[in-house]
């Protein structure tokens, strides 16, 4: 089976299950869609975890430390909590990293201290911390539709830069030592879908179409285009610094759960405060 009909599969039956939990399961602030990202963060915490620590096993801190983080947002939000929870659990779990080198760096005197708490740190932020981004889209209004749009935008930049290059790319690769099969042609087809995606949706969804005008619609899907590109690029980077051609083997013709997402957890940052300005007004 070649990669065209591995993606064509993993389309039609991933669209679908996102569309029910974004669209279609709405109930307590989109508890489903917050359940969803804690158990993407567990397998994206292993498949990072083999990058960044690759000599040593996930411990369970680790798998339910970061992967609950997203979720103790969600408490906060859901609950409206004026105790900064996650702020809180944000810091301990900082804490409990730089306290536990005090006893394992015994082993090698100390020697790759800083090394180890960095790369620990690195697996905290990515792509634990970055998820945050997702919970916080629940909670502005119009959640679902605005995941639709996160989603639909995301997805049309990496599928049209694969068309693209594919197609139009073979003399314009090379661009980029990081990732040399990235072409000038697919990072233009990437942009050109995110923007087309965005205003087909615009054109069909009624809330999107009061929320956003032609000119903030295209900056939203032109930012979250190139902040995708860099997502991926990052991924690229990490991999072949550890010598691997993918994160992992979950997802059909894509390799891990992080080869997926990558561009999705840059985008949802920008892709928020974007949004945010826009909801709350210059």
């Amino acid at each position: 089976m070649n990669s065209v009909a591995k993606r064509l599969i993993l389309t039609f039956t991933t669209v679908p299950a996102l569309l029910l939990f974004m669209y279609f399961l709405p109930h307590q602030d989109h508890l489903a869609f917050a359940l969803l990202t804690v158990a993407a963060m567990v397998s994206a915490t292993r498949e990072m975890h083999r990058i960044f620590i690759p000599w040593a096993n996930v411990t369970i801190f680790q798998y339910a430390g970061y992967s609950l983080f997203p979720f103790i947002l969600y408490l906060e939000k859901h609950f409206h909590l004026s105790f900064p929870l996650t702020a809180v659990y944000g810091i301990l779990l900082i804490l409990i990293i730089f306290t536990v080198e005090i006893f394992r760096g015994e082993r090698d005197q100390f020697e790759k201290s800083i090394e180890k708490i960095s790369r620990h740190l690195l697996l905290f932020t990515y792509p634990a911390l970055f998820s945050l981004f997702l919970i916080l889209i629940l909670f502005l209004d119009h959640a679902g539709n605005l995941l639709l749009l996160l989603f639909s935008v995301v997805f049309a930049n990496d599928s049209l830069a694969y068309v693209f290059g594919m197609l139009l790319g073979k003399r314009n690769r090379n661009i980029l030592k990081v990732s040399p099969n990235k072409s000038i042609a697919g990072f233009i087809g990437g942009i050109l879908g995110a923007i087309a995606a965005s205003f087909l949706y615009y054109l069909f969804s009624p809330v999107i179409h009061t929320m956003f005008t032609p000119l903030s619609l295209v900056i939203l899907s032109v930012v979250s285009a190139l902040a995708g590109d860099v997502g991926d690029l990052v991924e690229s980077m990490f991999k072949r610094n550890a010598g691997i051609k993918d994160s992992g083997t979950m997802i059909l013709g894509r390799g891990g759960l992080m080869d997926s997402i990558d561009s999705l957890l840059f985008v949802a940052p920008l892709f928020y405060y974007i949004v945010l300005y826009i909801q709350m007004g210059p």
